[in-house]
């Protein structure tokens, strides 16, 4: 058995796991806050993998970006950010954002005028796709979806003076 460890946080929901990650030959051993489990997986296409755990096995439907993980699971969708431990530790301790896992809120690049909203809330959009238009000094500024994920709220709507950060949309 390979003495080495990899260390993530694993986050769900906003709920955070310590998860270390050992290498048995192809198998994995996962230590998730105390309880250990011994996991083998095996891909079965580009975004479906079998994960079988101690004597159970589930397919999972997985969709990347970065950080980010999209899991679909028997019918539920999970959302899932999984960073490395060191780098989860120095983000919480600089109080440094990493894009997209801190704050998934999509905001004005300038000060403008909201011309029209393009997604409502509980859409799935994919990544550049038209989310809101704004008007800035007399320029039309399409802000479009930087990952793929799910329209969770929308903030502003047409007609609306937005300034420079303001929170346009929220993007799981």
């Amino acid at each position: 058995m390979n003495d080495h460890k990899d260390r993530y946080i694993v986050t769900v929901d906003e709920r955070e796991f310590d998860l270390q990650l050992s290498h048995i030959g192809a198998d994995f051993l996962v230590d998730l806050g105390g309880s250990q489990f011994k996991v083998k997986v095996d891909q079965l296409s580009d975004r479906k993998f079998l994960f079988k755990i101690n004597h159970g096995s589930s397919e999972i439907d997985i969709t990347r970006d970065g950080n980010l993980l999209q899991l679909f699971l028997e019918g539920k969708e999970m959302n899932v950010c999984v960073e490395p431990y060191n780098l989860a530790e120095l983000r919480k301790r600089t109080g440094a954002a990493i894009e997209g896992v801190e704050d998934r809120t999509i905001r004005a690049p300038m000060p403008g005028l909201v011309l029209g909203t393009e997604v409502k809330a509980g859409e799935r959009v994919t990544k550049g796709k038209t989310l809101v238009i704004i008007e800035a000094m007399k320029m039309e500024n399409t802000i479009k979806a930087p990952y793929d994920g799910v329209i969770k709220e929308v903030f502003v709507k047409a007609g609306q003076a937005v300034d420079k950060n303001e929170g346009l949309v929220e993007l799981e």
